[in-house]
């Protein structure tokens, strides 16, 4: 096992962590957009929010999309990445994608144009677009976690993180769009929700950082990076104490009161989107050091 004593190198032959630079802020804003959209998206399939609906499937189809453009270097073959559904999680989330937009889109028509098609349609659509949505929410964690070279995303909170964040950036962006047209009651239900997500968040993002703080090497150079090296500030301060901390404080003494609600999903999604920054910077690849000893050999 190489020591942890061993510093960062850039791309030469020296022995030394290398950061992971392939995935930066534009698949950060993809991450984004794709979990908190489709989160929206099922959370307004319950609620009966027809411009949470509208709001989330753009941010998957479009806000999503965008980002993964960006991030490619030749977007017309961007098609051949459905090709391995069977063995793939980016593939079967290029496919939920796509079957979420199709979907979504008689979900949003019937809610906006009611009756243009016949009722049967809409409610298999409704079905359709909730499961499609729920594997959007959860395979970007699920492909980080399938990523044995980079200790620090090869980690099985990975997919609850993303879970659990696309889950309550939903309800809140909802809490939001819905102040003004969602009933008392199911107002109280969604503020008790966003609490409770808020707690687990927590616990979960405590939880992943503490098992890689325990674990190979790579995993712990990245659990460094965020609690004592370049990157505290960021995670300890945004994700921690805005993201968390202060979402939940604001919850807690201003239910009633719509500027704490829309002060809250400022608090939850700046934190949320600073986490998915971090998790890319911070990931790192372990030194070779066998091959590097048999070399000086």
């Amino acid at each position: 096992m190489p020591p942890l004593n061993i510093g960062f190198v850039a791309d030469d032959f020296r022995v030394g962590y290398r950061r992971q630079q392939t995935w930066s802020w534009s698949m950060a804003a993809a991450f984004f957009c794709g979990e908190v959209g489709a989160g929206l998206f099922f959370v307004a399939e319950f609620t009966g929010l027809r411009f949470g609906l509208l709001v989330g499937l753009l941010m998957v189809a479009v806000g999503k999309a965008s980002g993964h453009l960006l991030h490619l270097g030749r977007p017309a073959h961007a098609w051949r990445a459905i090709r391995k559904v069977r063995s793939s999680w980016i593939s079967r989330g290029l496919l939920a994608i796509i079957i979420f937009t199709g979907s979504g889109l008689v979900v949003v028509g019937d809610a906006f144009l009611p009756g243009l098609v016949p009722p049967a349609i809409p409610a298999i659509a409704k079905a359709v677009a909730g499961m499609a949505a729920l594997v959007i929410m959860v395979y970007q964690g699920m492909a980080m976690s399938h990523s044995p070279s980079i200790a620090f995303w090869s980690n099985g909170l990975m997919p609850v993180t993303s879970f659990t964040y696309a889950l309550l950036g939903g309800v809140s962006l909802a809490m939001v769009l819905g102040w003004d047209t969602v009933s008392p009651a199911r107002m109280e239900m969604l503020q008790a929700f966003a609490l409770g997500l808020v707690l687990l968040g927590f616990v979960v993002v405590v939880s992943m950082v503490h098992a890689a703080k325990y674990g190979v090497h790579g995993g712990r150079k990245s659990v460094e990076r965020l609690l004592s090296g370049d990157l505290r500030v960021l995670f300890l301060l945004l994700v921690l104490v805005v993201g968390f901390a202060m979402t939940g404080l604001l919850l807690v003494f201003g239910p009633d009161r719509q500027v704490f609600i829309v002060a809250a999903a400022v608090t939850e999604l700046s934190g949320y989107f600073t986490f998915r920054i971090l998790m890319f910077k911070a990931g790192s690849y372990d030194p070779v050091v066998g091959s590097a000893r048999h070399a000086r050999r």
